[in-house]
């Protein structure tokens, strides 16, 4: 049994997040590197876990996955493991994952990583400003940002690992 055991606060929140965010929407921009017409990604500054500070702008070089979850959120919780995780075992190597919290309790967040195992970087958005500058509307919320630092598409809901494959594919070029 899980040691996660939400409020009916909480759980109403969840399910009214995760209502918002199953239709899987997609807002793409144009595929490949930057080119006229991308969005730059913001220039924001957030904390990690480890205490330190940093922004998307110092992941330049390669492309990032952006992935915005919460101990709360049950679709967060199972995209963790059951795509982003064994996805970014995979191709960890060429494309730089970041996990965004959002609005969570810090110790609930630390006791979901230690038990799902995830490895990647790690941020937090506590009022949730980054995710709302990204357009999010439901959880799970993904942007995916290319090497030159411009966002090529968003998606809210959550992602199959067979559809975090394919965008990574289509938008990168990095078989997974």
């Amino acid at each position: 049994m899980s040691r996660y055991r939400p409020t009916i606060v909480i759980v109403a929140l969840a399910l009214i997040a995760a209502a918002c965010g199953s239709g899987g929407e997609v807002q793409s921009s144009a595929p490949g590197t930057s080119s006229p017409g991308v969005p730059p990604a913001p220039a924001r500054v957030f904390e990690l876990f480890d205490g330190s500070e940093t922004s998307l702008a110092d992941f330049r070089g390669r492309p990032v996955v952006l992935n915005f979850w919460a101990s709360w959120c049950p679709s967060c919780v199972a995209e963790m493991s059951a795509a982003f995780r064994p996805v970014q075992e995979r191709v960890g190597s060429e494309i730089t994952f970041i996990g965004m919290n959002i609005q969570d309790v810090r110790s609930l967040a630390d006791d979901l990583l230690a038990e799902t195992g995830v490895r990647w970087t790690n941020a937090i958005d506590p009022d949730g400003d980054l995710y709302a500058e990204l357009g999010g509307l439901g959880m799970p919320f993904t942007v995916f940002i290319d090497a030159s630092g411009g966002i090529v598409e968003e998606h809210n809901g959550p992602l199959s690992e067979a559809q975090l494959v394919e965008r990574i594919s289509e938008l990168f070029g990095v078989t997974a």
